[in-house]
């Protein structure tokens, strides 16, 4: 009985962590669609001949766009599919395709604008470097909870275990 009432904390708030973090995903994923749409509208108001950038970077620029919002896709359909079926896999695929998805973004903006880049460049590395920090942390307890050290002096560990 005591096992069985710790079990079902533990699922209750995956759950409800996992239905939090797929709130979060969408939201963000609904962001990176937005700001996309916004920079290419801002491509198309900007006049072709620009004194910070010439014809060849933004030609290399735009494809580099294309390419980041290929894996972008490719990564969001993949993490539509993995949705319940691997929690860990589909929020580190999530935050992948987050990375990817802003990365897209920030290539357009470069092109708009280069110093607005250099200052928000640094600001999503550390947005995503401290996302991807929470979500190594949360996997490591994950992976604490499930396979508990034999040593340690967890009274329920060893209830369950006599």
């Amino acid at each position: 009985m005591s096992s069985s009432g710790t079990q079902s904390p533990i699922s209750n708030s995956g759950d409800k962590n996992t239905d939090e973090e797929a709130v979060y995903s969408s939201a963000v994923h609904n962001l990176i669609t937005v700001i996309n749409g916004g920079a290419i509208g801002l491509l198309q108001i900007k006049e072709n001949s620009s004194a910070s950038i010439n014809a060849a970077d933004r030609q290399a620029t735009i494809i580099s766009f294309c390419v980041f919002i290929l894996i972008y896709a490719v990564l969001r359909v993949t993490e539509v599919k993995l949705k319940r079926n691997q929690a860990t896999i589909h929020h580190f695929v999530g935050h992948i395709s987050h990375l990817f998805g802003a990365l897209a973004a920030l290539m357009l903006i470069s092109i708009v604008s280069p110093i607005f880049t250099l200052i928000v460049a640094p600001l999503w590395l550390v947005w995503f470097l401290v996302v991807m920090y929470f979500f190594l942390v949360e996997v490591i307890c994950m992976v604490k909870i499930k396979h508990p050290d034999p040593g340690d002096a967890n009274p329920t560990y060893q209830i369950s275990q006599v």
